[in-house]
């Protein structure tokens, strides 16, 4: 295995874009044709400052990440935390293939909701821990993890419109495409994704069972004996956590559902007598809400909060001290240092990219702006966008022009669910995938050993992606 693999890979697409940024020119679509214009041209010193800028942006990502890193460093020295691991491989003895299939449904619904994939990594570690304790071995435990949330990602039922941009790109022109469009092909999406990736995983795991050696490293928590094996307290801290996330992160506005943000602004703005208004205004004083933290609103900086407090609760719940404590936490956030150090760089591409987008001067032979445009072109449309950029939104922006220029209302939910569906798919073997850098770095698992298994994966959900949006 080569050290270091995915930090050269990132650097090299880095490497790539500023090639790129010498070579082509900027491409956009106005009045039925291709117009052109000179690109800055990205040299070392803009590459750094774009990097700063990364920091800025989606420095809070890398942190979140540094946090789920330090909630697991807490958690791997409660020793209940290694009775619940046994127990549910205990659990699911002779029956794993159930586990995978639970986890990996939950994780592509809950990663269908809107914009609750990257939360998903809090649960990343603990589904990882038990699959190995299991005896499989960590390819397994990554395509489980992450291929479901991919799955979820290819069939987004409630954010496909919003978080990927389109709305706002398609009501410029007065096209209207609303994030509870076509739901019925969306579920059938996730459907057919998730089925895809779990019958791979079951397959593969089924060749690489009784795996004993990661049972002493850093992915397993060591078993130690205690007299006190009580673990739902941790249960409950770890449900409520979890909970918690989903409720805030789902759009609740898409389903016209007020009530999360009828009880923040109870919060922020009180009503009532003296004494009530006083009590809730002591309370917001401590969180410090505002109108934009209700419920369907949460980013992962509020998440953030999240693990903290859990953290040191359940510290305090297990007796450790505050000093052992901060070790914990700073020995599991140690671990997630290089995971949150490639998610950065990932992001750096997607600065560059945005600065200077050429795309579209990449891929401009190969497109007609007469006619209507066929599946096949916006997938590959699709595809060379988000292949570059990590958020779904930056790629449809920069591909604004031509989207806008090729589509109509007779071919809007085909070019929607194309861009969705995409992205969702890009994500499983693109070096600037947060999702899947962030868990390869943390398990050590080089990328050409994942490309070697997912390239299959990909060209299966591939076919089967497009003869569905051939219906649409």
């Amino acid at each position: 295995m080569k050290k270091h693999n995915l930090f050269k890979l990132i650097m090299i697409t880095l490497f790539v874009v500023m090639l790129a940024s010498w070579g082509l020119s900027i491409t956009s679509v106005s009045n039925g044709e291709f117009v052109t214009q000179d690109a800055n041209k990205i040299g070392l010193f803009n590459l750094l400052s774009y990097f700063i800028v990364a920091i800025q942006y989606f420095g809070n990502i890398a942190i979140f990440v540094l946090v789920i890193g330090g909630l697991y460093g807490v958690l791997y020295h409660i020793p209940q935390y290694r009775v619940l691991l046994d127990k549910i491989v205990a659990g699911f003895k002779n029956k794993e293939w159930l586990f995978m299939i639970i986890v990996g449904i939950f994780f592509a619904v809950s990663s269908s909701m809107a914009g609750f994939s990257l939360p998903l990594l809090i649960l990343f570690p603990f589904v990882i821990s038990v699959v190995l304790l299991m005896g499989y071995d960590k390819m397994t435990a990554v395509i489980l993890t992450v291929g479901s949330t991919i799955a979820g990602l290819i069939g987004s039922l409630f954010s496909s419109a919003d978080v990927y941009g389109l709305t706002a790109v398609f009501n410029s022109v007065g096209l209207k495409v609303a994030a509870n469009d076509n739901p019925w092909f969306k579920v059938l999406l996730l459907v057919v994704s998730i089925v895809i990736v779990l019958v791979n995983t079951i397959l593969y795991a089924r060749k690489h069972k009784e795996n004993e050696e990661l049972k002493d490293s850093y992915l397993i928590p060591k078993k130690v004996n205690t007299t006190n094996k009580k673990v739902y307290p941790l249960v409950i801290v770890l449900d409520f956590m979890l909970v918690l996330l989903i409720l805030a992160f789902i759009s609740w506005d898409i389903f016209e559902i007020d009530v999360f943000q009828k009880i923040t602004s109870a919060f922020v703005k009180p009503t009532g007598n003296g004494f009530a208004k006083g009590l809730f205004g002591a309370f917001n004083t401590v969180l410090g809400l505002s109108e934009s933290t209700s419920f369907g609103n949460w980013t992962l900086t509020e998440a953030t909060l999240v693990l903290l407090m859990g953290s040191a609760l359940l510290a305090f719940m297990y007796r450790k001290s505050v000093s052992s404590y901060f070790s914990y936490f700073a020995e599991g956030a140690k671990r997630a240092i290089y995971p949150a150090l490639l998610i950065l760089l990932s992001y750096t591409v997607l600065v560059c990219v945005t600065n200077v987008p050429f795309e579209l001067s990449l891929i401009k032979p190969l497109l007609s702006l007469n006619g209507e445009v066929s599946v096949i072109t916006m997938c590959f449309v699709a595809i060379v966008f988000t292949l570059f950029t990590v958020e779904p939104y930056y790629g449809v922006t920069s591909a604004a022009s031509y989207v806008l220029a090729v589509t109509s209302a007779s071919n809007l939910a085909m070019v929607s669910l194309c861009w969705q569906s995409m992205y969702g798919l890009v994500m499983l073997v693109a070096p600037t995938s947060v999702i899947l850098v962030a868990t390869l770095s943390y398990m050590g698992i080089n990328y050409g050993q994942w490309l070697k298994f997912a390239w299959k994966v990909f060209l299966e959900l591939l076919v089967l992606i497009v003869l569905i949006l051939m219906i649409v």
